[in-house]
């Protein structure tokens, strides 16, 4: 299985990691964590999320690269991955269609983000890249793996790469939002 897809993904995870350093890899450490709201991120939350929420991911892509993962009652349930991946993948895109809450799994556990989070994530997404890297030899669209933050959800691989990369870009849009704003502090 060549799954070459994963070129393109790894494309945009590359660029994600480029684009992160180039608009916030000057910032200082007041900027990163400057909140436009209470209940809103700061562009370092922002990372880290992508860091928390991605790296939930990491034992299961270990796993399957290693060829140790044995599927769950719910991934072998026929049709249930069909349906949570188009649903996913349909919610989970670049541009969002509506605000939606992130699982309590994957928030940021960090009210401060240190002042090398730009840093972190880039070595995050490295790592990230080397994970689905390992996975090149299975057949994506047929393995099923297990959403890290509901058993009972389940997709094929082909869906959780693809919303991997969706999820990075839709947070990157964010961050950069934060920081076109009329209040973001000057230094």
């Amino acid at each position: 299985m060549a799954n070459t897809y994963l070129n393109t993904i790894i494309e945009r995870i590359a660029r994600v990691s480029q684009e992160a350093q180039n608009a916030f890899g000057g910032l200082s450490a007041n900027q990163l964590n400057w909140k436009p709201g209470e209940k809103q991120w700061s562009v370092g939350q922002c990372l880290e999320h992508l860091i928390v929420s991605n790296r939930t991911y990491f034992p299961q892509l270990k796993a399957l690269g290693d060829d140790t993962r044995t599927p769950t009652f719910w991934e072998r349930m026929p049709l249930l991955p069909g349906l949570w991946g188009k649903l996913l993948l349909k919610s989970i895109t670049p541009e969002p269609r509506q605000k939606m809450a992130s699982p309590t799994a994957f928030r940021p556990v960090l009210s401060q983000a240190p002042a090398d989070i730009v840093g972190q994530f880039t070595a995050h997404n490295q790592e990230l890249v080397k994970h689905l890297r390992n996975t090149r030899g299975l057949n994506h669209r047929h393995t099923i793996i297990t959403s890290p933050a509901n058993r009972i959800i389940v997709y094929s691989l082909y869906d959780a790469v693809n919303i991997l990369a969706n999820h990075e870009e839709r947070h990157l849009l964010q961050a950069k939002r934060v920081m076109e704003m009329e209040a973001f502090p000057k230094n």
